[in-house]
């Protein structure tokens, strides 16, 4: 096999991925950043930044460099930030394998890709790949977050009886859940296939086996669970506090019937009875 020759001479690219941003315009982009060449004009976008490196951005906020030197990363995300939503300095969520081209062998593994030849359509699907997994990476570690914050309220809950949070921290905390949540639901074309997938069986089985390496379907699976649980547990608490505040609003009720009930009561001060029972 090729794999055993070892005068077979790959071209080799290190592709990493970097998460940026909820998501990137790419239309704006394409409109914005004129000064490279655009391999194509749909997500992911294959950007071509010089000989043999390139950019490829997709919609949900993440791009991959191919063999791009650190210098002109910084400048090319420079150039995009203004097409960026909600952005920050930095993101610590990555990915990064080793593509090499000749020897004639398809081979994926965790740390490289084995491929006889590169083109834009390859480019696209191990860039979405590692995107998909950098991307439920960010979401994962937001839903984790979330799931311990609760876990204090649960356990407060389940040994004191109360919550021991203020309604508005606790408000707070189920705000987050459902905005991970509604971002998740916007994006979730990203842990879709792509679509030029569907008119090559080679394009596909690359994609299949890239997907099974990084246990996409496995990690969205257990995200989708843990959403789902967290939207429960939301929806649970956001009951508790209307219980809270009927339960207060039903106290004050009686308090003020009681003060009623005794101020009719007391005859030295009919005036002031009268003038009281205005406000009740």
């Amino acid at each position: 096999m090729a794999m055993k020759n070892k005068n077979v001479k790959y071209t080799k690219y290190q592709a990493e991925t970097v998460y940026i941003g909820e998501s990137i315009d790419l239309k704006k982009v394409q409109e914005g950043v004129k000064q490279y060449s655009y391999l194509n004009r749909e997500d992911p976008l294959v950007i071509k930044l010089l000989k043999d490196q390139y950019a490829v951005l997709t919609k949900f906020g993440t791009v991959t460099f191919w063999n791009v030197p650190v210098n002109l990363r910084k400048q090319f995300l420079g150039e995009v930030r203004p097409y960026i939503k909600s952005k920050k300095e930095h993101y610590p969520y990555d990915e990064d394998t080793k593509v090499l081209i000749g020897g004639g062998i398809e081979k994926v593994t965790f740390e490289k890709v084995y491929s006889a030849h590169l083109g834009v359509e390859k480019i696209k699907i191990i860039s979405y790949v590692l995107s998909q997994s950098v991307a439920l990476e960010r979401y994962e570690d937001d839903i984790d977050r979330n799931l311990s914050d609760f876990e204090i309220v649960v356990d407060n809950l389940k040994t004191k009886g109360k919550a021991l949070f203020s309604e508005k921290k606790l408000l707070k905390q189920i705000g987050k859940v459902f905005s991970v949540k509604q971002t998740t639901v916007v994006h979730l074309a990203l842990f879709d296939k792509p679509e030029s997938i569907w008119e090559s069986p080679d394009l596909e089985t690359l994609y299949n086996k890239m997907s099974s390496e990084y246990d996409l379907k496995v990690r969205f699976d257990v995200l989708d669970k843990k959403i789902d649980y967290l939207s429960d547990i939301s929806k649970m608490m956001m009951e508790f506090l209307a219980e809270k505040r009927n339960a207060f609003l039903e106290i004050i009720i009686i308090i003020l019937i009681a003060i009623d009930i005794v101020l009719w009561f007391i005859p030295p001060f009919p005036e002031v009875v009268k003038y009281l029972s205005k406000f009740l």
